[in-house]
C-alpha cells in the first residue's frame, strides 16, 4: 500500500445567511448545520435562541 502526503483540497466555506465566502483566518460560527459569518452572527443567534424568547407580561399566555 502506498501512502502519499497530500493535503486534502478544501471546498469553499460560505455563510448560510448571506452566502459570502468565509476566507482563511476569518472567524465563523457553526451550529446545527448552519454556518454564520461575524456580520450575520446576531441574526443566527436570534434564530437559534428563538424557542427561549419571551415577552414580559405574557409569559403564561399562548
Amino acid at each position: 500500500m502506498r501512502r502519499t502526503n497530500c493535503v486534502p483540497i478544501r471546498g469553499t466555506l460560505r455563510c448560510s445567511f448571506c452566502g459570502l465566502e468565509i476566507t482563511e483566518g476569518e472567524r465563523y460560527w457553526y451550529c446545527n448545520g448552519s454556518t454564520a459569518c461575524a456580520v450575520c452572527l446576531p441574526e443566527f443567534a436570534r434564530q437559534e435562541l428563538a424557542p427561549f424568547c419571551r415577552t414580559r407580561g405574557r409569559e403564561g399566555r399562548r
